[in-house]
């Protein structure tokens, strides 16, 4: 087999590379899994860094330029804007391009993505590989973040098998371990393992700030490490928040049951309630180690 038959996907095309779809082009070219890398943005001075980095070959401002030709489009723009985004790449893609995603909600994106591409001879498989910074921006990309982390895939029943396999083994390919579930199942899923604990981390450092102490700066590494991820964007965050705020709402009320019923022992010097209480948790907690 030559050089050439070995890549995957002759032209690829990452759509926002930011910290993740940066790390993907990445790890794309390191994995000789494309034969051309093409990339997408709306900043012309980050245009310029993409091209003349070694793992892009093409960057453009232009999106139907960066998406036709490609037989792989991966859209790693904010979820609001991939639904949008969608639309428009399913008018401009060739037959049999694959279009996949990174979004953190596979409901809203999928929902659109099984309309847009109805009747199409390309295809639409969702994706959202779990892992991240708090960090935001190419500047902090790198392919390894990818290795050994989770990737949900979330085709639709209207996909076709032979393009989940093509994806799956693409996440694969890139060191990732890869999980099928619907996107209504996902969405439940990552409510809690994902939603929850931003909106925790960004509950407890907002409720140690209203203590107006001087002497934050004193912490330790455990309100750090506890607290990291309450520094990711903003903007994003909000977004991923409201839009999946029924399965968040649901989780938030199973959290305020636990902290009350924590609270009552306490108040009530339960010593036993609470040692149980603390000894459940690191059971489950040593167990996810376990499980990584």
């Amino acid at each position: 087999m030559s050089q050439e038959d070995s890549f995957k996907y002759n032209r690829a095309t990452v759509v926002g590379p930011g910290l993740l779809g940066a790390s993907i082009a990445m790890g794309l070219k390191k994995k000789h899994m494309v034969k051309e890398l093409w990339v997408w943005l709306r900043s012309e001075a980050k245009k310029d860094h993409c091209a003349s980095s070694a793992w892009c070959d093409h960057a453009t401002n232009n999106l139907q330029e960066a998406v036709v030709g490609s037989d792989l489009v991966i859209l790693c723009t904010p979820v609001a804007t991939i639904t949008e985004q969608i639309n428009q790449v399913s008018k401009w893609v060739n037959p049999q391009c694959i279009v996949t995603d990174i979004g953190s909600l596979k409901n809203t994106i999928c929902s659109a993505a099984v309309e847009a591409f109805k009747d199409k001879e390309s295809s639409f498989i969702g994706s959202h590989p779990m892992t991240g910074s708090e960090k935001s921006g190419l500047e902090y990309a790198s392919s390894e973040i990818l290795e050994n982390k989770n990737c949900i895939v979330t085709p639709s029943s209207e996909d076709d098998p032979e393009s989940f396999d093509k994806m799956k083994r693409m996440w694969e390919g890139l060191g990732m371990r890869v999980t099928k579930m619907s996107p209504t199942k996902h969405d439940q899923i990552v409510g809690c393992i994902s939603h929850l604990p931003h909106v925790v981390a960004s509950c407890l450092i907002n409720t140690v700030e209203r203590k107006n102490f001087d002497q934050l700066y004193l912490c330790g590494d455990g309100l750090r490490d506890t607290t990291r991820i309450a520094a990711g964007n903003p903007e994003m965050w909000q977004q991923i928040i409201l839009g999946n705020k029924e399965n968040l709402v649901e989780m938030m009320d199973d959290m305020v049951d636990q902290l009350n019923r924590l609270k009552d022992a306490i108040a009530k010097n339960d010593k036993q309630s609470v040692g149980d209480f603390l000894e459940k948790a690191k059971v489950v907690r040593d167990e996810l180690d376990d499980k990584r």
